[in-house]
């Protein structure tokens, strides 16, 4: 499905009632891990990371009702208690705008759970906290320039460090980013680099 940008103005209200939204799933019992899977699975999600003008202005009482069948769940509040239910939803609909990607893809790199769980630290700070956060997690998830090319060239970790001449350990803390490969010693990215049959700036992440 094409992820499409919308226009800012309709920012301010979507986050608010993206919030909205799943304070109240909570506040009538719902799962909020359930919930957020549900919503994110949802044609009312989709149509948002479309940029359906429509579902942009959506109330938090239109989605639930459209993600639970039409159902109507509950009635409009008053003094909505700002709690992290409330910061998660705001939030993940100011970070899926600035990804440009879907919700699913943002929950399989970032957990709701794990967004929850980074209220207490977080939520009285600036948002650009959160998207540093964000964005690591992501980063995580992405392989590595050595992973690809040695999965191109069909080579094990094993076999590469064998060829190589490099630890087997290092290898594997290079792809887990668990050591920085830029910081490497030009001569094992040599070794690397002409196993691999590639550019030593290859194998450099940017």
């Amino acid at each position: 499905m094409a992820i499409q940008s919308y226009n800012d103005l309709y920012l301010p209200n979507l986050s608010e009632n993206l919030g909205v939204m799943f304070e109240h799933a909570v506040d009538i019992g719902i799962n909020p891990i359930i919930f957020w899977n549900t919503f994110i699975n949802s044609n009312a999600a989709k149509q948002i990371e479309k940029g359906n003008p429509k579902y942009l202005t959506c109330s938090a009482l239109d989605y639930l009702n459209e993600i639970y069948f039409g159902k109507k769940l509950i009635s409009e509040k008053e003094n909505i208690n700002k709690d992290m239910y409330y910061w998660a939803g705001w939030i993940l609909a100011q970070y899926q705008h600035k990804k440009g990607c879907s919700f699913y893809k943002i929950n399989n790199n970032l957990p709701i759970e794990k967004v929850l769980s980074l209220y207490s630290t977080l939520h009285e700070a600036d948002i650009t906290k959160f998207f540093d956060v964000a964005d690591s997690h992501f980063k995580a998830q992405e392989i590595t320039n050595l992973k690809k090319i040695r999965q191109a060239r069909g080579l094990s970790q094993s076999e590469l460090a064998k060829k190589a001449d490099v630890e087997l350990r290092s290898i594997q803390m290079y792809e887990q980013r668990r050591n920085d490969i830029n910081k490497a010693q030009v001569v094992s990215l040599y070794k690397l680099a002409k196993v691999l049959g590639c550019n030593i700036e290859d194998l450099l992440e940017n």
